[in-house]
């Protein structure tokens, strides 16, 4: 987006009086077409007709698609779909198990990281499936790539210094995700040699960070923030994002190409959903409801973790970058070029049969459609990263909620 309005307007935001400005000049959650009030857009939007009933999976073990918890829990999806329709939602903990409901039948639409989203897209032998829409995207690789180093490692001066350490050491990551392509190329890029490189679950690298067993590891959100010194049990020390590399990471929507065919209404009708929900996800007036909701669904870790992995900056000297996440919603040529490198560590790896990404397993047409609709434009939207000890206390603090929001201010 550029910033061509004029940077006027209240700073008292409500729900349905959120005027939205421009990137540079709004708080949180952005509408990219001047004077518009976001909160107005699901009204008018329901579809007609028969009642329709299917399965979303949705990821609440991963930050960036938090909002499908949100969509979940407070049904704005009932707003686009037609009357009566009934929606289950599933919570796979990997990319891989989302994609495998998919092929089953069980999920027709789901959230998946950028890799196990363009394997999903190699398994037309026995179902198509394509890439609809975007989950999110962080500019820095705050959600997928965040690299730690077990507490008891020495202070290091920088990211890449940190980075250095682990030649010769232990190391894991769980395999074919999206966070294992980014670790595997900084490795390799700062001439780095881990003695071993294990495939291994976050929940099963939590615990050896903590006895030792392994120096580092690469995993995301909210479960990097879980175990961190700044914000988490204090198990290990977050000392990288993609940021330092400039490397941008991402999420993918996925759905099944048979109930894209002959549901397309549908499906437009529940991205609309999407799109209105990363909007309310992101605003800053509705992250302490954000974090209440992430509670239910996200065990076991604290909620200064949770605000930390949602909006928080990592402090110097491993800086995360200014910008937490974006939103775009569909493709780019940033989101397209991350895409092809992505598709060709997947071959080369062999998870995938080549390195070329199939045609058409991109397909945001619905998508655009949605958007145009809505009058929204990419990205829907941005949030700021926060330093902890200035977000952290306001967020809690309803009598405050000005001072929060205006901590967003990009």
């Amino acid at each position: 987006m550029t910033d061509s309005a004029e940077k006027t307007g209240p700073t008292d935001y409500t729900r349905r009086q959120f005027i939205v400005r421009t990137a540079a000049s709004t708080a949180g959650a952005v509408l990219s077409t001047y004077g518009m009030t976001w909160g107005d857009l699901a009204y008018g939007q329901q579809l007609k007709g028969s009642p329709v009933k299917f399965n979303v999976a949705v990821r609440p073990d991963w930050t960036q698609g938090w909002f499908g918890m949100i969509n979940e829990e407070k049904g704005i999806w009932k707003k686009y779909l037609p009357p009566g329709s009934e929606l289950t939602f599933s919570h796979p903990i990997q990319g891989g198990i989302v994609t495998s409901e998919l092929v089953s039948g069980l999920t027709q639409i789901g959230h998946n990281g950028d890799a196990p989203g363009i394997i999903a897209t190699f398994q037309r032998e026995k179902v198509d499936i394509r890439i609809i829409a975007l989950v999110g995207s962080s500019p820095n690789g705050y959600h997928c790539y965040q690299i730690m180093v077990r507490a008891d490692a020495p202070e290091f001066k920088s990211s890449k210094e940190a980075l250095k350490w682990l030649d010769g050491k232990v190391v894991a990551c769980p395999k074919g995700s999206c966070t294992d392509r980014f670790f595997q190329e900084v490795l390799q890029r700062e001439g780095v040699k881990p003695k071993e490189y294990l495939n291994q679950p976050i929940g099963v690298i939590t615990t050896n960070l903590r006895t030792k067993r392994i120096d580092g590891a690469a995993t995301w959100d909210p479960q990097g923030a879980a175990v961190s010194t700044v914000a988490g049990s204090g198990d290990a020390r977050l000392i990288a994002t993609g940021y330092p590399w400039k490397e941008r990471d991402s999420g993918v929507i996925i759905c099944r190409k048979d109930f894209m065919d002959k549901q397309r209404d549908i499906v437009k009708g529940w991205l609309k959903s999407e799109i209105e929900t990363q909007m309310w996800y992101y605003d800053p007036k509705n992250h302490a409801e954000v974090l209440q909701i992430a509670q239910k669904y996200v065990k076991g870790f604290s909620h200064k973790a949770l605000w930390f992995s949602l909006a928080g900056r990592i402090p110097d000297p491993y800086d995360g970058g200014p910008i937490r996440d974006e939103k775009p919603f569909v493709m780019n040529d940033d989101i397209m070029a991350l895409q092809t490198k992505v598709a060709k560590y997947l071959a080369e790896i062999k998870a995938t049969p080549s390195d070329k990404i199939l045609p058409g397993a991109h397909d945001d047409s619905i998508a655009r459609e949605a958007m145009k609709e809505m009058k929204v434009t990419s990205p829907v939207a941005r949030i700021k990263a926060v330093p902890l000890e200035k977000g952290y206390p306001l967020v809690q603090d309803a009598k405050r909620i000005q001072e929060y929001v205006e901590l967003f201010r990009i």
